[in-house]
C-alpha cells in the first residue's frame, strides 16, 4: 500500500490525539497507590510503564530538537510516498505484535516512577504532537535518527520512523 507522507502525518496525528484522550480518561480516577501496584511479581506496575514511556519518549528530544533546527523544510516533502526503513518497519511491527517484548535496558524505569508520571506523560505527548507538526514539512524519509536502544553502528531509522514507532509505542 502506498502511503504519502501528509496521510501518514494526519493518522499518526490523530492516532496520537485519540491516544492521549483516552490515557487520560484511563489515567485521571487512579491514586498513587493503584499506580503503585504490580499486577504480578514480575511485572511492571502501571506507573513504572508510563515512567518506560517518558524515558523513552526524553531520549529523543535532543535529536529532535537538533534536527528541526538545522534541516531545512522541502515544500514537495508532504506529497512524497513514505516508507518504512528497515529497523524502524521491524521496531514498529515488534511493537504491534501482541506479546509482551521486554524493553531495552536504556528504556527500562525504575523500581519507583516519579512523581506525576501520569501528568508528565499526558504533557509529553502534547509536545510530540507539536514537534510531529513542525516537522511535517520535512522529508520524513530522507532524515535519519538514531535509536538510542540500539549501538552507534547499527542502521539508523528515517524521522517517519520515530514519529511512527512513537505512537504504536505509546
Amino acid at each position: 500500500m502506498r502511503v504519502i507522507q501528509q496521510g501518514l502525518v494526519r493518522d499518526l496525528r490523530s492516532q496520537s490525539v485519540a491516544t492521549r484522550e483516552r490515557m487520560a480518561g484511563l489515567l485521571a480516577p487512579l491514586d498513587d497507590s493503584q499506580l503503585a501496584a504490580h499486577p504480578e511479581p514480575n511485572g511492571w506496575s502501571i506507573g513504572q510503564v508510563l515512567e518506560h514511556l517518558v524515558i523513552a519518549d526524553e531520549l529523543y528530544d535532543d535529536s529532535l530538537a537538533t534536527l528541526i533546527r538545522t534541516e531545512r523544510p522541502d515544500a514537495g516533502a508532504p506529497a512524497r510516498e513514505w516508507r518504512p526503513s528497515l529497523i524502524g518497519g521491524l521496531i514498529a511491527r515488534g511493537l504491534l505484535a501482541p506479546k509482551p517484548l521486554k524493553g531495552p535496558k536504556v528504556f527500562m524505569p525504575g523500581p519507583t516512577p516519579r512523581n506525576g508520571v501520569a501528568q508528565a506523560l499526558l504533557a509529553r505527548e502534547l509536545v510530540f504532537v507539536s514537534n510531529m507538526d513542525a516537522a511535517a514539512a520535512y522529508d520524513w524519509r530522507k532524515i535519519r535518527v538514531a535509536s538510542p536502544a540500539l549501538p552507534k553502528w547499527a542502521p539508523r531509522m528515517n524521522l517517519g520512523d520515530g514519529f511512527r514507532i512513537h505512537v504504536v509505542h505509546v
